[in-house]
């Protein structure tokens, strides 16, 4: 994938009792494959279009729009870190 693959996706970082009132339709997750913070307090949604989806304009205290790489640095952070302590490994899953 070249490294322009996502220079027309965009990213707001919202907060999570905000979720229904995202259409989903108009974004690139689903309600399933949403990825929270580690307090489950945020979500982040990711579209292609220049316009702003309309479901994520009348979000109050969104965050964004951020570009791919601004996502990046933000989903480093340890407050979006994944414990992965408390994973199961893959061997523990297939016994």
């Amino acid at each position: 994938m070249s490294p322009d693959a996502f220079d027309n996706r965009f990213y707001f970082v919202i907060p999570a009792n905000s979720v229904k009132d995202v259409d989903f339709s108009e974004v690139l997750e689903s309600e399933l494959t949403l990825r929270y913070n580690s307090d489950s307090t945020k979500t982040f949604l990711c579209y292609e279009s220049v316009s702003i989806p309309s479901s994520l304009t009348s979000i109050n205290s969104k965050e964004g729009p951020y570009t791919n790489e601004e996502v990046s640095n933000i989903l480093n952070d340890s407050d979006w870190s994944i414990e992965t302590e408390n994973l199961a490994s893959e061997e523990d899953i297939l016994v």
